[in-house]
């Protein structure tokens, strides 16, 4: 399931048969389909992303590999199919075939060892960016509130990683003195992030708008930490240093603190105290003050959305349930699936979708 605004495309499988639907999700009317996606026994995998609004594409791998790939494209605005056909971009990316992956609102292709494609409208292989052909582990995150960046950033070989609009694959090369050595890099909402050595041997970190003006420089022996892929956090010597892109100190770590997930919601941010995301302890971004420390385990891989007030998230026992986040107690849950019915729970866009079997429904709180 992918969605653009409160548009979604909703992937389902009848009669041996696979089929994507759009569905507007304020009024549940239908926007395009179905579309047919071939046989269950002809295709194995499909994967759909963005490819920049209001433009979808979805891959099918075939069954037998020796058959290439199929890609559907599809216009959300305009409820049509405007490409169905062969394409060079694969769902598993076996024998080193390219990759069908997103950065943002952006389809990509990658290569391991190679790099980066932009794909086209056509299914195929524009732009490139020589690389690693990894996507950053920051944007395999759990699902989160704040909008992705559609810059990507992978290793290029040498010191310096390689900042890029998924776009249009345009490199962004931020203006530094020419005998400084950027080194690390990071993306954010609204900017990035690079770890730098000046000649004089000063260590640091240069915060960065997407263009690639600078924003801050953090003049101090750091680390960028994967920890949040919504705020900058820098580890240095004295503890962890959660940051605005503008260089405020929102929020300073102990050094007890682990090096785990974190988690932004509203103007909070949440920090598992253990690895198994059981304990979060929370930070008011605004005053830096500490809150309350919850446990609770919708916060990590189970969490579905937020409003900033109450999570929403699933577990074993649910498919989705409402956790007060200042006080941490659950408000409501969802039974469980039965014997005959799948209920699945989904986030798009601002509306919370419940999946019956066949049927799809937009929920609201319990009154």
């Amino acid at each position: 399931m992918v969605n653009i605004g409160n548009r979604g495309v909703f992937m389902g499988i009848g009669d041996g048969q696979r089929w994507l639907v759009g569905l507007e999700l304020v009024s549940g009317e239908k926007t395009f389909g179905p579309v047919q996606l071939g046989t269950s026994s002809e295709v194995d995998s499909i994967n759909c992303a963005v490819n920049g609004p209001p433009m979808v594409i979805c891959v099918g791998d075939p069954r037998n590999p020796a058959m290439p790939s199929t890609a559907w494209v599809l216009d959300m605005e305009a409820g049509t199919v405007t490409f169905k056909g062969t394409t060079d971009v694969s769902v598993a990316g076996d024998g080193g075939r390219p990759r069908l992956e997103h950065i943002g609102d952006y389809a990509v292709a990658t290569v391991t060892g190679t790099g980066i494609h932009g794909i086209g409208s056509r299914g195929d292989l524009t732009w490139f960016v020589p690389g690693n052909g990894s996507v950053s582990a920051q944007f395999a995150s759990w699902n989160r509130d704040a909008v992705p960046s559609d810059l990507g950033v992978q290793n290029s070989g040498s010191v310096a990683d390689t900042v890029f609009s998924a776009a249009d694959g345009m490199i962004v090369e931020p203006i530094v003195p020419e005998d400084m050595s950027l080194e690390r890099a990071m993306v954010y909402p609204q900017g990035f992030a690079y770890e730098y050595t000046a000649a004089d041997g000063q260590r640091g970190v240069l915060f960065f708008d997407d263009s690639g003006a600078t924003l801050s420089d953090l003049r101090q022996r750091g680390t960028l930490e994967t920890r949040s892929a919504d705020l900058p956090t820098v580890a240095t010597g004295s503890g962890d240093r959660v940051l605005a892109l503008d260089g405020r100190v929102l929020v300073e770590l102990p050094v007890t603190v682990p090096d785990v997930e974190a988690r932004l919601i509203g103007s909070r941010l949440f920090l598992a105290n253990d690895p198994e995301h059981m304990t979060w302890q929370q930070f008011d971004l605004q005053t830096g003050e500490v809150g309350a420390a919850c446990e609770t385990d919708a916060l990590g891989f189970y969490y579905i959305a937020s409003d900033g007030e109450i999570a929403i998230a699933l577990n074993d026992r649910t498919p989705a349930r409402a956790v007060d986040l200042a006080t941490c107690n659950e408000l409501w849950a969802i039974p469980t699936s039965g014997p005959d019915e799948a209920i699945e729970v989904w986030k798009v866009g601002t509306a919370l979708v419940q999946r019956t079997n066949n049927t799809l429904s937009s929920l609201v709180a319990p009154r």
